[in-house]
């Protein structure tokens, strides 16, 4: 298995990964009720592959505040510790099925790192 090496490769785990959490009862909600990003998916991906490149890659480009939009998603419904562990295993396993390395590892730490700080600026 080779690691995460592209935009390309960040855009498979992006699709899959969202294939399971809208398929989740537990946590789909989040995507088709609280907010519509269901309904760009796409666009939705660019930006989230533009995050996870400058995020891995070093590359640059991701101007959005990523706390302060879940924070303004968390204020309409709140995010409890079961929503960020369903998150966080079907980015794990979704990483897992396809790559193996340098940074499907950085990427997994990285996303624990992001909904540890969300769950305690959340919390306050």
């Amino acid at each position: 298995m080779k690691d995460i090496e592209t935009r390309e490769d960040i855009l498979l785990i992006m699709r899959k990964f969202y294939d399971k959490l809208l398929a989740d009862d537990a946590i789909n909600f989040f995507f088709t009720k609280v907010t519509s990003v269901n309904q760009h998916l796409e666009e939705h991906f660019e930006t989230l592959a533009t995050f996870w490149e400058q995020s891995l890659f070093l590359k640059g480009g991701y101007f959005n505040n990523m706390f302060q939009i879940h924070k303004e998603v968390n204020e309409k419904s709140a995010f409890t510790k079961e929503h960020f562990q369903i998150w966080l295993n079907h980015l794990n396993t979704t990483i897992d099925e396809y790559f193996k390395g340098k940074h499907a590892e950085q990427m997994k730490t990285q996303a624990l790192s992001m909904a540890t700080v969300m769950q305690i600026k959340f919390s306050q």
